[in-house]
C-alpha cells in the first residue's frame, strides 16, 4: 500500500481527492448549452459577460455545481466530505482546478497548468514532502480530467 500511495503522489490513499475527481468529473458541463465558449464571446452572451470572456462554459458550471453543493440540502453530505472549513477549501481548490483544466482552448491557463507541472516535477526548489506531493496530485489530477473530457 505504500508503494501506490508514493507512485500515485497520495492520491489512492487521500478520500477527498478521490471525490473531488468524481465531482469534478461529474459536474464539469453543467448547464453546458454544447457551445464553445469562442462563440459565446463572439455572440457576447450574458454568461460571456458575467466571465469576462474566460473559460465562460467552466466557470458556469463551477458556480451553478458550487453553490448546490453548498446549500441547506447537502449540509450532511458536507460535513461528511469536508468536516473542517480547510477541507472544504481544499476540496473546492481541487474541483476548482480540474475543471477549469477542461478549457483546453486558454493558452493562458494552459502555460499556467504547463509551468506548474514543470514545477511540480523539477528539483529547482525546496519544499516540504507533502507540498510536494500534494502538487504533483494536484497537477497530474488536471491533466488526467484535462484527457478524459477530449
Amino acid at each position: 500500500a505504500a508503494t501506490l500511495h508514493d507512485h500515485t503522489y497520495g492520491i489512492t490513499s487521500d478520500p477527498l481527492t478521490q471525490f473531488a475527481c468524481a465531482f469534478a468529473a461529474l459536474i464539469h458541463d453543467v448547464d453546458h448549452s454544447g457551445v464553445p465558449n469562442a462563440v459565446l464571446v463572439k455572440e457576447g452572451t450574458r454568461l460571456a459577460q458575467i466571465y469576462n470572456n474566460r473559460s465562460v462554459a467552466e466557470q458556469n458550471s463551477l458556480a451553478l455545481s458550487w453553490e448546490l453543493f453548498m446549500s441547506e440540502e447537502y449540509a450532511e453530505l458536507r460535513s461528511c466530505i469536508c468536516p473542517t472549513a480547510a477541507e472544504i477549501d481544499r476540496f473546492r481548490q481541487l474541483v476548482v482546478n480540474a475543471v477549469m483544466a477542461t478549457d483546453i482552448v486558454d493558452k493562458e491557463l494552459k502555460q499556467l497548468r504547463n509551468d506548474r507541472w514543470d514545477k511540480a516535477f523539477s528539483n529547482d526548489f525546496e519544499e516540504s514532502p507533502r507540498n510536494a506531493r500534494d502538487r504533483k496530485a494536484t497537477i497530474v489530477i488536471e491533466h488526467l480530467i484535462q484527457a478524459s473530457d477530449v
